[in-house]
């Protein structure tokens, strides 16, 4: 009886403790399994140079608002658009490695300085089209990923196959002649190896500057895609866009490697799912928006020049000894890199 008496009470002694919130269950302000305190809220921000109202700002916008539906209010991501926070393409690495910010969208010879095997994708002439863009997306995410992790960034997910490097001018260019003298904006230093062989002028600046520079008179032309004549109105300081595949560009969801660290495993998975999913739509949109977007800027008043075949194949006469000067410079990674690109690429 005395034993049947002592298991009752301690029974109801657990059961008491329990109720007051005294027993071994998780309470509000403790630590959960994903290692964060229940009720907390993680939120990120994530820059990008992307303005607001292009396609690729919109897929930024649905990977921010994919994690954010799928976190449930437990992690957030705060997407700021058009280099709005003051960081330049070029220091985005330096930036985003320091954890100014958890994350970034950028195109990656944006980062070239620092890490040469960044700009491969934007040496000219290297890439024809859209789909051997997609070939060196393939050969190149590793070396993209280790060289990243030495500046303690991660790359999640799937890469974008940025659209296509064209020519958007304020006179018609249907010759390789034509390029002497004119004064570009190219957005890396691959681009300006091109423009020196070509004879044209080349200065260097960022991307939200390049409008009022146009406006100015300062530059009389620039690289970019479709997306990016539409990004800085080109109709109102343009008028022509030549139909040129200069270059392309790898592009993806950059994070910082502390941060990344930090996340609880389950929002990890999220984060790479959606970046996933959206580098496969956007994959797609890079085929098909760069169309759609030669009919807006058309329907606004640019004028579409398609040059000569041989247009391009002369341009890519002059760009094939780049290919081997950089190699030559850079050394490393970024030659081996580049040497295994151009052994699947033929060239």
């Amino acid at each position: 009886m005395r034993l049947r008496n002592g298991l009752l009470a301690g029974v109801m002694t657990v059961t008491l403790l329990l109720t007051l919130g005294l027993g071994c269950a998780a309470q509000p302000g403790t630590d959960t399994e994903d290692g964060t305190a229940d009720g907390e809220k993680i939120t990120w921000t994530l820059d990008t140079y992307f303005p607001a109202g292009l396609y690729l700002a919109d897929g930024v916008q649905d990977f921010c608002d994919g994690v954010n539906t799928r976190a449930g209010g437990g992690f957030v991501i705060e997407p700021v658009f058009g280099s709005a926070l003051g960081v330049s393409g070029p220091d985005v690495a330096n930036a985003l490695g320091a954890g100014t910010f958890e994350a970034d969208y950028t195109a990656f010879p944006y980062l070239s300085t620092d890490m040469p095997v960044m700009g491969i994708m934007g040496l000219p002439m290297l890439c024809k089209n859209n789909y051997e863009g997609f070939m060196a997306d393939f050969v190149l995410q590793p070396y993209y990923r280790s060289e990243l992790a030495t500046r303690n960034i991660v790359q999640p997910g799937g890469l974008w196959s940025f659209p296509k490097q064209m020519v958007w001018s304020k006179k018609p260019i249907n010759t390789v002649a034509d390029f002497a003298g004119t004064t570009f904006r190219a957005g890396s230093a691959e681009a300006t190896l091109l423009m020196d062989k070509l004879g044209a002028d080349v200065i260097s600046m960022a991307q939200p500057e390049v409008y009022t520079a146009l406006q100015r008179g300062m530059l009389d032309a620039i690289l970019g895609s479709t997306a990016t004549a539409i990004g800085v109105s080109a109709w109102e300081v343009l008028d022509y866009g030549i139909d040129l595949t200069v270059s392309l560009g790898g592009s993806g969801l950059l994070i910082n490697q502390d941060a990344w660290n930090e996340l609880p495993a389950k929002y990890q998975v999220i984060v790479t799912e959606e970046a996933s999913r959206v580098a496969a739509d956007l994959n797609k949109k890079a085929m098909t928006q760069g169309e759609a977007g030669w009919q807006q800027l058309i329907s606004k008043g640019i004028e579409r020049i398609n040059p000569d075949p041989s247009v391009a194949e002369e341009i890519a006469v002059l760009a094939a000894p780049i290919w081997d000067q950089w190699s030559q410079q850079k050394g490393g990674v970024a030659a081996q890199a580049l040497a295994e690109l151009r052994a699947v690429l033929g060239r």
